[in-house]
């Protein structure tokens, strides 16, 4: 079954359905149990403080409670929590210096769990050579 990596952005953006529709289409799968999508806790986290925040995103205000999001997200929704454990300590280590915070969590996320593709608008994590999926 395809895997896929997913950012707080792609998370977020879901929760606006506001997708390309590329990542629209896998986030479906995996809906429907054909694909998975996975998210280090860290990213999950992120989303769910823009979500008590009210943040904006794609012109849509977030609404509703970050207990909701993260049941629209996990509970019911498409997403699997990646584990950040030793293995994924340890290539965040390796990588560190070339990311941000964020995007070397989920790199080293991706590498670690041997997903297909992250799903993300981050081009730092596309020109450095991961498989990325938007549009």
């Amino acid at each position: 079954m395809t895997t896929y990596t997913a950012d707080a952005v792609a998370l977020l953006t879901y929760l606006v359905d506001a997708l390309p529709q590329r990542a629209d289409r896998i986030f479906a799968e995996a809906e429907a149990g054909e694909t998975v999508i996975q998210a280090p806790g860290t990213a999950l986290a992120e989303v769910l403080y823009s979500v008590s925040r009210d943040k904006d995103v794609r012109g849509i205000t977030l609404t509703g409670t970050s207990e909701e999001a993260r049941q629209a997200l996990v509970e019911h929704g498409p997403l699997s929590v990646a584990p950040v454990g030793d293995e994924e300590l340890t290539e965040y280590a390796r990588i560190v210096d070339e990311f941000t915070i964020h995007d070397a969590l989920i790199v080293a996320s991706h590498r670690a769990q041997k997903t297909d593709a992250v799903i993300t608008t981050d081009g730092a994590i596309h020109h450095a050579g991961v498989e990325t999926v938007w549009r």
